[in-house]
């Protein structure tokens, strides 16, 4: 019932940040807004832990790969588009993977630094 209830939430903030994107008509996903909202939540109510939602949480990541089958069959109907774009897809899709390791390698390394991880 607790991993229920903490999903709720999960899927709340979810809903919640989709209906702010559609009012306000922000150029950012719903998603991304609804994670800063639930963010914010946790940050004002300092008594509850960041990991209080981390067995409902554990769920998604556990069936993250999931989530891929979607945008892998959208390459799969616009195939013909990604062989007219292959080099700069290619570039764009190189240099966004390389960017993450190097952010998620300062963040690590700065966190481990401080000894926070």
């Amino acid at each position: 019932m607790k991993k229920f209830v903490q999903l709720a939430l999960i899927f709340l903030f979810y809903f919640f940040g989709v209906q702010v994107k559609e009012w306000l008509g922000l150029p950012i996903p719903g998603s991304i807004i609804g994670l800063l909202l639930l963010l914010v939540f946790i940050i004002v109510f300092k008594n509850m832990s960041v990991n209080a939602h981390a067995e409902g949480a554990s769920v998604l990541i556990r069936n993250f790969t999931l989530f891929f089958i979607p945008t892998t069959v959208a390459i799969i109907l616009y195939l013909d588009l990604f062989r007219t774009w292959n080099a700069i897809s290619f570039v764009a899709v190189l240099a966004s993977t390389l960017l993450t390791i190097v952010l998620t390698a300062w963040v690590i390394e700065r966190s481990v630094g401080k000894g926070e991880a």
